[in-house]
């Protein structure tokens, strides 16, 4: 099976998307030219073709791929976008366009997908009706990334502007932390190495278990007593997520897995699918209601 490997932190470029009061909305994306290398890479330039076709006024880019020359190539095919560009280079980005989506369904650079909204912290100034940035060639780079190897998704991420090199984005830690869910948006940490820690703590916590059973009633009564407390939708979305990792996580650590976590989630949406650190501002609602079924079962950020 051809497996392409995950893009290099130098192969990834960072576009400015959308510019508000608060900040600027980044995307990562990588090129053409990234794919080509990629296929060069992994196969050799003989092991794989492109050519492009028309199907109803839409341009379509094909790609085939093969492990050795005495194979038949495979093919994926996907179309371009047309460009809004009047340069004259419209019908060569919407050739570029439709290479570089052909490649994702490939496998190169689909993790990109994986990426948290990247809310950049940088100044903008207001003209007329919109909001621009104050400094208009502002640029950006990802400084850093890493990747959970076993599901091919971002768990950490750091962007700087090029001219100062100040971070303008770092990954909050709370989605770091929970980005290895199983099948969660928060849970525990299900990496190799936690998964070996925890083996080794496991007789330790069995001869500690009859010491701690009196000190564990004792914070549950506590719990018990205190007042459910609910807060009003006054936190930004991300604010909210990061306060849901954090009593998630208390979550985890009292009650030694995440079945209570799923039930509130259920009760909450219908299922369990429904993943918090993928939400936007349309799912902020149904984030908030979470927030506060957590801090009614006693578990507060």
């Amino acid at each position: 099976m051809i497996e392409f490997p995950l893009l290099k932190k130098e192969d990834i470029l960072v576009k400015v998307k959308q510019v508000t009061k608060a900040g600027a909305l980044l995307l990562l994306y990588k090129t053409a030219r990234t794919d080509a290398k990629y296929l060069d890479e992994v196969l050799g330039p003989m092991n794989w073709t492109n050519d492009y076709v028309e199907i109803k006024n839409n341009l379509y880019c094909r790609i085939g791929i093969r492990e050795k020359e005495d194979q038949e190539f495979v093919y994926k095919m996907d179309c371009g976008i047309e460009s809004d560009q009047d340069d004259g280079q419209e019908k060569k980005a919407e050739a570029s366009d439709a290479f570089k989506r052909c490649a994702s369904k490939l496998g190169i650079g689909r993790e990109l997908y994986t990426s948290p909204q990247i809310w950049a912290a940088v100044n903008t100034v207001q003209k007329g009706e919109k909001w621009f940035l104050e400094d208009k060639n502002a640029r950006y780079y990802v400084s850093k990334i890493e990747y959970d190897d076993k599901t091919r998704t971002i768990i950490d991420l750091e962007i700087r502007n090029v001219k100062t090199n100040v971070v303008v984005y770092s990954m909050p830690p709370e989605t770091r932390m929970f980005a290895d869910a199983e099948d969660l948006d928060f849970g525990g940490d299900t990496s190799a190495a936690a998964t070996t820690a925890s083996k080794k703590e496991e007789p330790k916590k069995k001869a500690e278990e009859k010491t701690t059973t009196s000190k564990k009633e004792e914070k549950v009564e506590k719990t018990e007593k205190k007042e459910p407390e609910t807060k009003t939708a006054t936190l930004d979305l991300q604010s909210l997520v990061r306060e849901v990792g954090a009593m998630v996580k208390a979550l985890i650590e009292q009650e030694g897995s995440s079945t209570k976590y799923k039930e509130i989630v259920k009760k909450v949406t219908g299922d369990t699918t429904f993943k918090c650190n993928v939400a936007t501002e349309d799912d902020y609602n149904t984030v908030l209601a979470i927030h506060d079924e957590l801090i009614a079962s006693g578990f507060h950020a």
